[in-house]
């Protein structure tokens, strides 16, 4: 074993497993893919537009001795998810885990949003998620897993001309809850959620400012990561392995005992915060 690699447990690995990553080509999805290809896992690489960075992805995963294949499809339409998820099923056999990644940020004012545009942050961020998540229960083998992906901004942070993007994450939410029930009880599949804030990917310069008070669109990188990093407790911002690593475990056989979870990971507040429904759920019998 070389220095800087670490001997993961039998339970950690995802050996002979098989996952589908939707927007996987760039930033978060692209870490969370490349970490379960790490472990073991054959990836489904989604993309909506660039095929080079999906290639890209696959042969990062292909380093680690995993099988890897880029599948276009664009989640917010119906009829393409199922598309997605046939390819992936004829190229490897079967699928265990799904992970809904795709997403668009959106800050407008109020009085900007149209229909038009409502149709489109919702048709991805919630429409697409909840027909991904229907796909995985009609494909996944049973016992598998899907995690969707929500937001910090969804209900528990307000954020100025962030309505729009914030309820969308919010119905995601919903569904984690709703789609944990019902997946288990009749395929023995757990559904969890991740809402992640302040994680340093590609559009970090670009969107990371509005969460900051004061903050203006011409700071730099390091005056926006200097300031996030100094309202988390950890005293830097998460990097998308950071997040991989969350899904990882609900992935593994570790995770198999959580269900109906949303994982929050504050950065940009001076206190960390997490939700957990098994808690509520304990307190309220007791």
């Amino acid at each position: 074993m070389t220095a800087g690699q670490h001997q993961q447990v039998s339970t950690a690995r995802l050996d002979g497993k098989v996952a589908l990553v939707t927007g996987a080509g760039r930033g978060i999805g692209r870490g969370i893919a490349i970490e379960l290809g790490s472990r073991g896992a054959s990836v489904v690489v989604n993309y909506a537009n660039s095929s080079s960075a999906a290639e890209e992805v696959v042969k990062e995963i292909e380093k680690h001795g995993s099988k890897a294949i880029a599948i276009q499809a664009n989640v917010s339409q119906v009829e393409q998810i199922g598309k997605l998820f046939e390819q992936a099923v004829a190229h490897f056999g079967h699928l265990d885990i799904v992970v809904s990644n795709s997403g668009m940020e959106s800050f407008d004012k109020i009085e900007d949003v149209t229909p038009e545009k409502y149709d489109k942050v919702f048709g991805l961020n919630a429409r697409g998620q909840f027909f991904v998540g229907q796909a995985a229960f009609n494909h996944l083998t049973p016992g598998g897993r899907l995690v969707l992906t929500s937001s910090i901004a969804a209900g528990l942070l307000g954020v100025e001309d962030h309505a729009l993007y914030s309820g969308s994450k919010s119905a995601v939410e919903g569904f984690t809850k709703s789609f944990a029930t019902d997946f288990a009880k009749r395929k023995g599949i757990t559904v969890n959620a991740i809402a992640p804030g302040g994680i340093k990917t590609d559009m970090f310069t670009h969107m990371a400012w509005r969460y900051i008070p004061g903050a203006t669109k011409d700071w730099t990188s390091e005056q926006l990561e200097k300031s996030m990093a100094g309202h988390c407790p950890m005293q830097r911002c998460a990097v998308p392995q950071d997040v991989a690593r969350v899904v990882a475990f609900l992935a593994s056989e570790d995770g198999g005992w959580v269900n109906g979870e949303c994982i929050l990971r504050f950065c940009i507040l001076p206190f960390a915060f997490h939700v957990s429904l098994s808690f509520f759920s304990f307190f309220f019998s007791l």
